[in-house]
């Protein structure tokens, strides 16, 4: 569980850094060597939670569903 939290959720925070010094330096500069290295970093992200995706897409599930003994099959509401 936590090898998966730190595959998927580092990509996420380089994205988050990478856009905040992307927009930041946008707004504040103009199209700058500081904005480079936001998008650079957003594109590492996005390459590294694709890897991270391509990874676990052979994996069997980590959850596994138990069914409930002696309780009849319930229908979703709506249904019919």
């Amino acid at each position: 569980m936590h090898s998966d939290t730190i595959a998927f959720g580092a990509p996420l925070l380089a994205l988050a850094v990478g856009a905040a010094i992307l927009v930041g330096s946008l707004f504040a500069g103009g199209f700058s060597l500081v904005s480079v290295l936001g998008g650079t970093i957003v594109l590492i992200g996005v390459a590294a939670l694709a890897l991270a995706v391509a990874r676990t897409a052979g994996e069997e599930p980590s959850v596994e569903l138990e069914e409930r003994e002696g309780e009849e099959p319930r229908v979703a509401r709506g249904a019919k």
